[in-house]
């Protein structure tokens, strides 16, 4: 029966993986003895492929490890203080790596700088340079960068490893609802704000350069490797003193023009990059890279609307200034243009905003709620007074009446009564005195 495994034949694997394994220093010599002492024990197989396949599955030794010793290779597997696990991709720049910190236990990307970089010393010593910068930003949409050094000639730089997926790879699986493009925009825009207040130019934005982590944040990769020469002469754009640009299908006109770039550069190319995501094409669209260059140099981009009618002409507006041709056209900071795309998600019309051409539909409106009632509020209600009268002598009911009804005339009233009893019995007593 035919067997899908065409990596080696079965005579080609090594009789024993033990001595690559110990080779390779992936692991520490404890870990290595206690592999040793289980397969001579019996409770390892000694069969290469069966003891790898055990090993993958303690978590020993990853997929990526166990099929390079498979196929006799120890070596490459340790670059400096890292342990490579596993390939995540490669491009013109290098190779990346999901790796392993041995002595602080972390998992990180690894980029491994092409060799053919590594022999121009003078992009050597400019990319150490803007390593400094780089190690200095800190903030939520920019992969951070922990390390870069040389070793064994390699140069490479050691970044936050981010769980998701770039905005590239989401890409090709169509175009990306516009009200989504418009949140990932601002914060690609944040995030090279926070670059470019640290003097650092990114000259490479694109979809591939934006990453997308499981909590929906966006992420600016890459930031200070435009400095390196790229070699992919299909993409990429060198000037003459072979420092690379950019990204041809998303480098302003300055780049193409091999002119002096700032921040506003890569607010053009991120403009390109909304583009993109939001229509699936290209605003400069050619048959050949020169073709495309010439085009963003000399005239505009193929008006949106032409591809997506449907977008709103303030989100229109914002696209048109980021690819204006001119860097004054455009928005002078990341920060504005962080602003003027935010504000489009404030305005909250998702209905100009939609993934798809349509006619708007009338938003659902929930019926309105009858408000319950109320329970009675004791303090709300007015008193009531009740008058309570007592019971008086009929004699003195008329009295009563006049001092409830005018207090004051019953007051003098009463006193004056007083006042007469008293002469009275003056006058009485004064008669019994003289008789």
């Amino acid at each position: 029966m035919a067997t899908s495994d065409k990596s080696k034949p079965a005579e080609a694997v090594p009789s024993d993986l033990l001595p690559i394994i110990r080779n390779s220093g992936v692991l520490s010599e404890k870990q290595f003895l206690e592999i040793r002492s289980k397969v001579i024990a019996g409770d390892y197989p000694h069969d290469p492929r069966s003891l790898a396949q055990r090993l993958v599955r303690d978590q020993l030794l990853t997929e990526y490890q166990v099929k390079r010793f498979l196929n006799g290779k120890s070596h490459g597997l340790l670059v400096g203080r890292y342990v490579i696990l596993d390939r995540l991709g490669s491009g013109s720049m290098g190779r990346v790596y999901k790796a392993h910190h041995q002595m602080m236990d972390r998992v990180v990307a690894l980029k491994i700088i092409a060799p053919e970089i590594v022999t121009n010393e003078r992009i050597v010593a400019r990319f150490q340079r803007e390593m400094k910068l780089v190690g200095r930003l800190d903030h939520p949409n920019v992969v951070r960068a922990y390390d870069a050094d040389q070793a064994n000639g390699m140069l490479y730089i050691v970044m936050e490893y981010v769980t998701g997926r770039s905005l590239g790879q989401r890409l090709k699986e169509g175009p990306l609802p516009p009200a989504e493009v418009v949140s990932y925009g601002v914060q690609a825009a944040l995030g090279l704000g926070h670059a470019h207040d640290q003097g650092i130019v990114h000259r490479d934005i694109k979809p591939s350069n934006l990453l997308l982590n499981d909590e929906k944040i966006i992420k600016v990769l890459d930031l200070g490797l435009g400095v390196l020469v790229d070699g992919d002469s299909e993409s990429n754009f060198a000037t003459a003193d072979g420092v690379a640009v950019g990204t041809v299908d998303y480098m302003s006109p300055e780049q193409a023009c091999g002119r002096e770039v700032d921040g506003r550069s890569d607010l053009f190319s991120l403009g390109c990059s909304l583009y993109h995501l939001i229509t699936g094409r290209q605003a400069f669209p050619g048959d050949s890279p020169i073709e495309r260059l010439g085009r963003r140099i000399n005239s505009r981009p193929v008006p949106i609307t032409d591809l997506r009618p449907d977008l709103p002409s303030s989100l229109v507006a914002v696209l048109d200034k980021l690819l204006a041709n001119k860097p004054h056209d455009r928005y002078q900071t990341a920060g504005e243009a962080a602003e003027a795309l935010q504000s489009l998600i404030k305005q909250k019309r998702p209905a100009q905003v939609s993934a798809a051409p349509g006619p708007p539909r009338k938003p659902a409106v929930d019926p309105p709620v009858e408000p319950a009632a109320a329970e009675p509020n004791p303090s709300a209600i007015p008193p009531v007074i009740v008058t309570v009268r007592p019971k008086f002598p009929s004699w003195f009911r008329p009295i009563a009446g006049l001092a409830e009804r005018k207090p004051a005339v019953a007051l003098v009233t009463l006193l004056g009564g007083l006042a007469l009893t008293f002469a009275a019995g003056l006058g009485l007593g004064w008669l019994l005195f003289k008789g």
